[in-house]
């Protein structure tokens, strides 16, 4: 089997399902594959067994020698069993962003759609985010499969662009749809004393203040000896969470308040809100917590109309234990337990 250079991993594994590097052996099935599905391809004329030798001699041999490729094309197996194609094409390595690329067998489809689809797409962000650490992925197709569409959703795509008329396809011109993915992996530190500032400018955003139950601007001085006083204490447990280029992207405290229980805190910057960094935070927080005090109830308190946090806990495994009132304003619980 022959690997990419450019990669530290070339075979990404989920159960029955691989991706390993385009095998010289699929040619002939990938032929007819794209000459069955032509509608959907941007292919302008059915292929010859001499246009697909040519392919692969001139094109797919050299892509596994470079440094730095256009594109990275996989043979999607099960069992061993070739049942499709796809990679990433047009890569951009300066902007770190590559175009999906799958199809399966023609045959396939009517009843492995989409479960095909969410499991390619799940070993392409091992190839993509946790491999390449690519910033982006996104798809460029022909508005003549929606059904895609909600599969593309469930796996963290968002519809970016609508071209409206953009192909002339059949006779008529019809929309390209650009759904995009964002690298949303996340790594974390403890938080030192370098961090206070940092620490001061989250605390201190209006949307945080918004959702705090001490609603009032927090001044440098009382959050600088708050902050000395948390480091110092083996009680609390303060996180720096970076997203793939380390930049910091928020925080999370974990205070024991007795040996049996401790309350979970969360914020995101500003600007890297909305890109599912928040589960992941409070998953990864959590289970750090965990793995030295297995006997803790961590429990989180959510304005009621803080509807993003309460999502946040819940993806992150947290249950909804009781509504109440704090200091006045109605709020949900949550509880993680080993």
């Amino acid at each position: 089997m022959r690997n990419y250079i450019c990669l530290s991993q070339s075979v990404f594994q989920e159960d029955a399902f691989s991706l390993v590097p385009l095998r010289d052996q699929d040619k002939f099935e990938i032929l007819t594959m794209r000459n069955e599905q032509m509608y959907h391809l941007r292919q302008a004329k059915p292929l010859s067994v001499q246009d697909q030798e040519a392919y692969f001699k001139n094109v797919v041999a050299k892509l596994f020698e470079e440094n730095q490729p256009t594109q990275l094309l996989f043979s999607f197996l099960k069992d061993g069993e070739f049942i499709g194609y796809g990679g990433l094409v047009h890569i951009n390595w300066t902007d770190q962003h590559a175009e999906v690329s799958f199809i399966m067998k023609t045959e396939l489809e009517q009843d492995f759609f989409a479960y095909y689809w969410e499991i390619y797409l799940s070993l392409l962000d091992k190839l993509a985010f946790d491999t390449l650490h690519f910033h982006k992925i996104f798809t460029y197709a022909f508005d003549v499969r929606p059904h895609l569409y909600p599969i593309l959703a469930s796996r963290g795509f968002k519809e970016e662009a609508r071209l409206k008329d953009h192909c002339l396809f059949d006779g008529q011109f019809i929309d390209v749809v650009y759904h995009g993915k964002i690298n949303n992996n996340v790594t974390f530190r403890k938080a030192d004393e370098f961090d206070v500032m940092l620490y001061f400018i989250w605390a201190n955003d209006p949307a945080v203040r918004q959702y705090s139950y001490q609603t009032d601007p927090i001044n440098l001085e009382d959050h600088s000896n708050w902050f000395k006083n948390q480091l110092a204490n083996d009680q609390c447990f303060l996180y720096v969470f970076c997203n793939h280029i380390g930049t910091p992207v928020g925080q999370v405290r974990i205070q024991k308040k007795e040996e049996y229980s401790a309350v979970i805190g969360i914020s995101n910057d500003s600007k890297h809100r909305g890109k599912g960094y928040a589960s992941q935070m409070i998953q990864m927080a959590t289970r750090d917590v965990i793995s030295e005090n297995p006997q803790l109830a961590i429990e989180a308190f959510v304005k009621h109309d803080n509807i993003a946090s309460q999502r946040a806990f819940e993806k992150a495994g947290y249950q909804l234990k009781q509504t109440l009132e704090i200091e006045g304003v109605l709020s949900n619980k949550y509880t993680f337990q080993k």
